[in-house]
């Protein structure tokens, strides 16, 4: 065989690599590290601004915590915490969870860019991704939803209402998830010989 047809070959080879399931694999990375950005910024921004009251989450959860904005007779007001160290602790556990989320999904991100070639070692990568998304689903889901919206009853909340950006993150973070999940299984399915 020529030298020129050993090079055909393996252009050849390499292009066959490329499969739809490669680039999906590479698209699904790609949005892993789109909302790796977006809580690693959230964190950013509470970290760098923590007491600015129109600039971080500070406020926001004194007033969720202490039900400032509660109205009087709601018969909650048993539930609500004015202890400062308290709010603080919580503040401070929300920022270190939104962090490590983004740290766990910016992991996945970048290891699944680097393992999209082959199927098993792109499902391993993402165990970052899961990781990272159960996290932040604590921080959104159980913590601003269930804990925040049902527990202090932040629904009522005249002035500190966070439950539409608390599901608009849930849902980012589920459906990141989601989409991992769905090119994981798309590519097993089809071990399109990459391996």
């Amino acid at each position: 065989m020529s030298q020129v047809e050993n090079r055909v070959r393996e252009e050849e080879r390499k292009v066959a690599n490329w499969s739809v399931w490669r680039v999906a694999r590479i698209v699904a990375s790609i949005f892993v590290l789109m909302t790796a950005s977006y809580y690693l910024v959230v964190g950013f921004d509470n970290i760098t601004n923590p007491t600015n009251p129109n600039g971080s989450n500070w406020p926001f959860v004194q007033g969720v915590l202490s039900g400032d904005g509660v109205p009087a007779d709601s018969g909650f007001e048993w539930r609500f915490i004015d202890a400062t160290w308290f709010q603080a602790a919580g503040y401070v556990m929300i920022m270190t969870l939104e962090t490590v989320t983004g740290i766990l999904l910016l992991i996945g991100g970048l290891l699944g860019l680097r393992r999209s070639g082959v199927t098993v070692s792109w499902g391993r990568a993402q165990r970052w991704t899961y990781a990272g998304g159960t996290v932040g689903l604590t921080v959104f889901f159980f913590g601003f939803i269930t804990v925040g919206g049902n527990w202090f009853i932040m629904y009522l909340n005249s002035k500190w209402n966070g439950l539409t950006p608390a599901f608009q993150n849930s849902v980012m973070t589920a459906l990141t998830m989601i989409f991992v999940t769905a090119v994981l299984i798309g590519s097993q399915m089809a071990r399109d010989g990459e391996e």
